[in-house]
């Protein structure tokens, strides 16, 4: 699957799990999410694992799985929208980027997309 045909199957997703905040994110955001997933999908193999970091609302993780990827999404707060990334079968850490190490070993991409706006110095 393709990066636009992996975003478009996460919208069924999204609307049976998510709620209005996640499938407005979906729609308002897809472009910048389908130029990632075209930027994994050109230096990342298939296969590969990647670490989605600040991943929620799960979108892109969700759409990385589904294009063949092993994801891990990293976020400090994945509960309100766990249902989505179970029904993905993404694995999902909890952890605060900025206060506690990371601890994932051999991913072979990584992205964060989802979580520039919100780190401090």
């Amino acid at each position: 699957m393709d990066a636009r045909e992996a975003l478009l199957s996460v919208e069924k997703i999204i609307r049976e799990h998510g709620d209005s905040k996640a499938l407005g994110s979906y729609f308002l955001e897809f472009g910048r999410r389908l130029e990632v997933l075209r930027l994994v999908e050109r230096w990342c193999a298939r296969g590969a694992s990647v670490v989605d970091l600040g991943a929620q609302p799960f979108i892109v993780s969700c759409a990385l799985k589904a294009m063949g990827y092993d994801v891990t999404a990293v976020d400090v707060e994945p509960e309100p929208y766990m249902p989505i990334a179970e029904r993905c079968g993404v694995k999902v850490v909890k952890r605060d980027l900025e206060r506690e190490r990371l601890d994932i070993r051999g991913a072979d991409c990584a992205v964060f997309t989802e979580v520039i706006e919100h780190l401090h110095y």
